[in-house]
């Protein structure tokens, strides 16, 4: 077993394992966390060779996590992903689906794809639509030999009958 480092205590890594079940589905900070944790076990040498980052960096994560700074293990601004799309497309995306609830993904998509002459994938119409606050929820649908009065009787008995069995249950209950 390899020797472990003085810097790797229980406080260190307590607290990678509680940021890492807070963080969920971040890569980046994820694997960050993970190889901290190994180093307790494993030592930072061996974690450092199979995550392939040199020791020193490995340890600055972990100095980083013991002084609680945190946001110096995330990613810089400058190395995410940049959207093509501007705050005011944005707007404009949000008034089309304001206007008409009923649009799809992939109108939406052809919509941007016309006017603002933008080539982006359907995934990422729908990931802009959710940083919009908006989510896609579809009706379930109504055959089309349904008719409404027989569904609006079906209800009505159906509602009675509920209270029926639920005031029945509570007598039961008494």
């Amino acid at each position: 077993m390899a020797c472990v480092s003085k810097l790797v205590d229980d406080q260190v890594i307590e607290y990678a394992q509680i940021l890492l079940r807070k963080i969920g589905k971040d890569a980046l900070l994820g694997r960050k966390l993970q190889a901290v944790i190994s180093a307790k076990k494993h030592g930072i040498s061996k974690v450092a060779e199979v995550y392939d980052i040199s020791r020193t960096t490995l340890t600055n994560w972990i100095k980083h996590l013991r002084d609680g700074a945190v946001e110096k293990l995330k990613a810089p601004v400058e190395r995410k992903r940049k959207s093509r799309l501007n705050d005011q497309q944005r707007m404009q995306i949000k008034g089309w689906i304001d206007e008409d609830s009923q649009l799809t993904i992939n109108q939406v998509h052809q919509r941007i794809k016309d006017q603002f002459e933008i080539k982006i994938g359907r995934s990422t119409v729908h990931r802009e639509m959710q940083k919009l606050g908006l989510s896609y929820i579809t009706p379930r649908p109504k055959h089309f030999k349904q008719k409404a009065t027989q569904v609006d009787e079906f209800k009505k008995k159906y509602k009675c009958r509920d209270k029926k069995h639920a005031s029945h249950q509570s007598n039961v209950l008494r």
